[in-house]
């Protein structure tokens, strides 16, 4: 079996201090899962904070822990009091979670934090290092570790890694907040997969690439040099089975053994039998809005008195962060206002709201949602949220109601409950009002729909889909990597150039002989270009074409010294020109359309700042490089779309090339130029290389026996690709030297 490595915050054990003895308990349910399937197809290690800090123990206990973790394949991770003060309370907790959680009032931008964050995510990289080899798959889980892929990546060049997070990623305008982002997203883009719970999140994440780091994204994939790295969405499920069967034994068997929490059950139902339940069950957090569903409960009660005394609401709240001073605030809060709702609403024989400040487990938790006949679930935001899942799950016989904030990630999936607005009271009480009088069979009828889903995408084939997909990334760059330009491909490349008689080799210029710069006019031949040439040129068996976008002016000026020797196809085809002779047009060609389509473009460049317009004799072309990424991108749809008519009309062709739109006359491109270079002479060494969709013309017009190479990994009809224009000059040089 694979070595899966499952790295995260905590272990799902932890130690225990049993008077004096070491012990290890299970941390929360890790263990108690849907995944069981899952863990027995692969030899499982775990890695993560072992809940005990290191100056709290001596080295013959450290010793002794060791060797209780390693036998439940477990890799401790240590931090001493204060680095784990500084990186989970510092940076983690008022860093972290506020930004990504849309709190920003509440972060805190501390450097020493940041330190602390980036120590641990180095302590964890060095120890994992020293287990794994370059077959075993990582899979590193939320926002504590979004450091490590990089950090196990310059170490493990060639190791799978999945990144997934668990908590929201927030949209740009609030990432772009934190001093840290470049690092954040270099940190994670270091993973081959990068998993979110909804496709809200991926979209954040994508746009943040695009605007921050400007890296180039194409649908869920973006492109790091010759790596690909895809983002996705899977929505994590429960375990479904578990939740429906055991409500369904629980409910059925009187001999099922039942939990502590029953008794508190009875004795409210003792009352009156025929009483509500709307149950809430949530960690103390200030994303899960509980003062504010406290308040909307108030409300229901004002708005509809006749249901007094007929509902109660049974407020779970697990302790959280308790040493975080918002925390601690937020719990005072709570407390009073459950004390005046009681107070002012509540009789000798009824108490509204029944709070139990306390953790449950699983058990405890079941039977609340076996016998609530609403949950009430209104987080202001949440990553995914699974009790609202697991309570459908537990409604055996398919009734109950979802009161679903539209904010929580699970409400993407879980459409049939009832969608309110966290932030409207009024919303939330309705709601309320209208789950009390929702008839039996339109609960069975929406909880079906949810419960058919449910039971299709469970816990098991969310972990399931995550892995295949993270092997399908490094199926892909393996399929990428064998058509890497390598030192063995240049070799055999050099040998097929020595024994070849009669050459010819295609050049693209911007983006494949020099790089991209602000002002195009400004990106001419440098001198180790225009050495390369030199070489090139004097090689009487040579015919090198420079074929570009460019006007035959600036070809001529820029290549002047070897103008003579140079083969040219300038503006995309328009004009040729062999080596030794003049230029010619490949047909006589209108131009009368440019002065229609340059008003056209020129209120795209007046809308979009930091666009510009070049024209050239034959074409115009509208550059939006250097504008806002997303916004140059969707100037560049309504361009396209708003040529339509003229495209028709003026036999013109649409070129959507790197960061521009070019347009030229129709039936002229460097396909055909290059077919006619070709003409019927009997090449025996063909090279083509470019970097951009105007190129594919140029592949796909080769033969099969010729070399073609793409600059860059974007998709291509190039047999081959290279990263860079470094990396093109480095093989021309090979070529004569």
């Amino acid at each position: 079996m694979k070595r899966l490595f499952m790295i995260s915050n905590r272990l799902p054990l932890v130690v225990n201090d049993n008077n004096g003895d070491k012990e290890l308990i299970p941390y929360g349910d890790r263990f108690d899962t849907g995944l069981r399937n899952f863990y027995r197809s692969f030899d499982i290690k775990w890695v993560g904070r072992a809940g005990i800090n290191i100056d709290e123990i001596n080295e013959s206990e450290k010793q002794y822990i060791d060797n209780k973790f390693r036998s439940e394949n477990c890799i401790p991770i240590y931090l001493d009091r204060q680095l784990n003060s500084e990186f989970i309370e510092g940076f983690c907790d008022n860093t972290i979670w506020p930004v990504f959680n849309y709190f920003i009032e509440t972060s805190r931008y501390n450097p020493d934090f940041w330190e602390s964050y980036k120590e641990v995510n180095q302590i964890y990289a060095d120890a994992i290092v020293k287990y794994i080899t370059e077959d075993d798959i990582i899979w590193v889980h939320d926002y504590h570790l979004m450091l490590l892929p990089k950090l196990i990546r310059e170490k493990m060049p060639n190791v799978s890694i999945g990144y997934f997070q668990h908590i929201p990623f927030p949209s740009f305008e609030v990432f772009r907040l934190l001093p840290w982002r470049m690092e954040l997203l270099e940190g994670i883009l270091e993973a081959d997969l990068v998993g979110f719970h909804t496709y809200d999140y991926q979209r954040h994440f994508m746009s943040c690439v695009r605007r921050l780091l400007g890296l180039e994204t194409i649908f869920n994939r973006i492109r790091l040099d010759e790596r690909v790295v895809k983002v996705d969405a899977f929505p994590k499920g429960v375990d479904f089975e578990f939740f429906n069967n055991t409500a369904q034994e629980l409910a059925t068997n009187k001999e099922a053994q039942h939990s502590d929490i029953r008794m508190e059950l009875q004795e409210f139902l003792k009352r009156d039998k025929e009483r509500k339940i709307i149950l809430s069950i949530d960690r103390l957090d200030y994303t899960k809005g509980i003062p504010d569903r406290i308040k909307a409960f108030e409300l229901f009660l004002n708005k509809y008195p006749e249901y007094k005394e007929k509902v109660s609401l049974f407020l779970f709240v697990r302790p959280s962060r308790e040493n975080v001073l918002d925390y601690r605030e937020l719990k005072k809060q709570m407390d009073e206002l459950v004390g005046r709702i009681n107070g002012m609403y509540g009789s000798i024989s009824w108490m509204p709201i029944w709070y139990f400040y306390r953790t449950t487990d699983r058990m405890e938790a079941l039977e609340l949602y076996s016998s609530a006949d609403i949950a009430l679930i209104t987080p202001t935001r949440d990553g995914m949220n699974l009790v609202a899942k697991e309570y459908l799950a537990s409604r055996y016989d398919k009734t109950g109601v979802l009161i679903l904030s539209e904010m929580a990630g699970a409400a993407k999936e879980l459409g049939e409950s009832l969608i309110v607005n966290p932030n409207s009271r009024v919303d939330v009480a309705e709601a309320i009002y209208q789950a009390l009088n929702m008839s039996k069979s339109e609960q069975v009828e929406r909880n079906s729909a949810l419960q058919k889903r449910l039971k299709i995408y469970n816990e098991e084939r969310w972990a399931n889909d995550f892995i295949n997909s993270l092997e399908g990334v490094k199926k892909l760059q393996e399929s990428n990597y064998t058509r890497k330009v390598t030192n063995q491909f240049i070799k055999k490349l050099v040998e097929k150039y020595k024994s070849s008689k009669k050459r010819i080799i295609f050049l693209d210029y911007d983006g494949t002989l020099t790089g991209f710069h602000n002002d195009p006019q400004k990106a001419m031949p440098d001198e180790e270009l225009y050495g390369i040439m030199e070489k090139l040129t004097s090689n009487k068996n040579n015919t090198i074409v420079v074929i570009s976008g460019r006007d035959k002016e600036t070809l001529s000026k820029w290549f002047k010294k070897y103008y003579d020797n140079l083969a040219f196809i300038a503006e995309h085809g328009v004009w040729n020109k062999n080596p030794g002779s003049e230029w010619t047009m490949s047909s006589q060609i209108d131009k009368e359309w440019m002065d229609i389509i340059e008003p056209v473009l020129q209120n795209f460049v007046d809308r979009t700042p930091r666009s510009f317009i070049e024209y050239k004799n034959y074409s115009i072309v509208w550059h939006y490089r250097h504008a806002d990424p997303d916004m140059g991108q969707q100037r560049a749809w309504e361009l396209k779309d708003d040529l339509k008519n003229y495209i028709a009309n003026l036999n013109l062709e649409i070129m959507d090339g790197d960061m521009v739109i070019e347009i030229k006359n129709a039936g002229i491109n460097k396909g055909m130029a290059a077919l006619n270079k070709l003409g019927k002479e009997n090449f025996d060494f063909i090279l083509a290389l470019g970097d951009d969709w105007t190129d594919e013309y140029t592949f796909n017009s080769m033969p099969d026996s010729a070399y073609t190479i793409k600059v860059g990994t974007k998709t291509t009809a190039a047999h081959y690709y290279i990263n860079d224009v470094k990396s093109v000059r480095s093989l021309l040089k090979h070529l004569e030297s």
